[in-house]
């Protein structure tokens, strides 16, 4: 009976635990935005260290970041630039974004040879002709000017009806080398660990909408942490989630 009862209160005990953690979860994630506990932490840590180490070693000057959305790396967008130009095309998924142009990355809206930097991230899933994008930022780049892109090669549709496609890395080189740029890096963002637990909580994010947040916020962090510790140990680049490209546009060209 002691036995019983022990366990009894042991239980009673981790459900309180749980439910104090999932409190704290819910407040962090509320309180401070990107949180661990949130569903997207792990690769949006990822994708921002990566994404403002290419900015601080290979932009300059006047730049082009092309879908910008709100802008989340605007700081660092321009502590490295000389100008910065925000460009969106949606307005109305993008009803809180003020650009400084509204424009397709289809059709660039400038004169040719005008940006020493043009930046992309997560945007050419996007657009029904990513090659003709990527032309278009040949065409607006000066000679030696720099392009630095980021694409997702595993990732849910999101943003329907308007996402397209997904590449690996060698498709993005395909893509910058028709478009007449030299390929600098092609470098996943980690690998098959880091995919999984992103996949994993996505899934779980479901049972938010059955009121069921205090149970799922602990578990993004674990799975998340977990993901992370995992794919130090075993990197396996061909599950990488996304990539990044850092291509130049030639001198001669």
């Amino acid at each position: 009976m002691w036995l019983l009862k022990l366990s009894f209160f042991a239980l009673i005990a981790l459900v309180g635990l749980w439910l104090g953690c999932a409190i704290l979860c819910i407040f962090l994630a509320r309180t401070r935005g990107a949180s661990l506990f949130t569903v997207n932490w792990l690769v949006n840590r990822i994708h921002r260290r990566h994404v403002e180490e290419a900015i601080r070693v290979h932009s300059d000057g006047r730049m082009l970041d092309i879908g910008c959305g709100v802008s989340p790396f605007a700081t660092v967008l321009q502590t490295y630039s000389d100008t910065l130009t925000n460009l969106e095309f949606d307005r109305h998924r993008s009803v809180a974004v003020s650009p400084d142009i509204w424009g397709s990355g289809l059709a660039l809206p400038f004169r040719g040879k005008s940006f020493d930097t043009v930046v992309s991230f997560q945007v050419l899933e996007h657009i029904p002709r990513p090659a003709k994008m990527v032309e278009e930022i040949w065409r607006v780049l000066v000679p030696g000017g720099l392009l630095i892109l980021t694409a997702p090669h595993i990732w849910g549709i999101h943003e329907e009806p308007n996402d397209y496609f997904r590449f690996t890395g060698y498709g993005l080189r395909q893509l910058a080398e028709d478009a007449g740029l030299k390929v600098v890096s092609v470098q996943p963002l980690a690998g098959y660990w880091v995919t999984t637990a992103a996949r994993h909580c996505h899934y779980l994010q479901q049972f938010e909408k059955i009121g069921l947040a205090l149970l799922m916020r602990p578990l993004y962090a674990l799975i998340q942490l977990v993901g992370l510790l995992l794919d130090r140990i075993h990197r396996v680049e061909s599950d990488a989630w996304n990539f990044i490209l850092i291509a130049e546009r030639p001198q001669s060209s």
